[in-house]
């Protein structure tokens, strides 16, 4: 199922569509651009946009680049900005921002800035000793046993 948005922009599941941002944490020695990937939020109407910069976004799988990113309230969330992002990929639904860091079993990722839509590295922080059910798992061996060799 293909998802157009009203004005012809950016699509989920649609690289090619994505918008690309100047980086404002340049001064870091990041990538100087940022991809905005938008995030369907059906069950709120509305559209969010993740900030992942170029580098981290061209370095993940193909299939999570192509699939529709989604937005999973967290199950003790008391507001709507309490949620993970998600994409469906190797028979599960892997974390993005855990993909990004290369999160191992029993390690968790947080987000400085509290703004779980930004994804770029310069906000994400690998810590170890993660209890949940997410920390007990490495999300890219999951998406690798999806991808077939070459």
């Amino acid at each position: 199922m293909t998802i157009t948005t009203q004005d012809g922009g950016p699509t989920p599941g649609r690289p090619e569509t994505y918008q690309k941002a100047p980086n404002d944490h340049r001064k870091w020695g990041v990538s100087s651009e940022i991809v905005l990937v938008p995030i369907n939020d059906r069950k709120r109407n509305r559209t969010l946009f993740a900030k992942v910069e170029e580098r981290s976004f061209v370095r993940l799988p193909e299939s999570v680049r192509a699939a529709s990113w989604v937005v999973v309230r967290d199950g003790t969330a008391t507001d709507d900005m309490q949620f993970s992002v998600r994409a469906r990929a190797g028979g599960a639904f892997v974390t993005i921002p855990r993909l990004i860091m290369n999160a191992k079993a029993g390690e968790y990722v947080r987000n400085i800035n509290g703004n779980r839509l930004d994804l770029r590295t310069t906000n994400l922080r690998l810590k170890t000793g993660g209890t949940g059910k997410h920390t007990k798992r490495h999300d890219l061996a999951l998406v690798a046993q999806e991808t077939p060799a070459k």
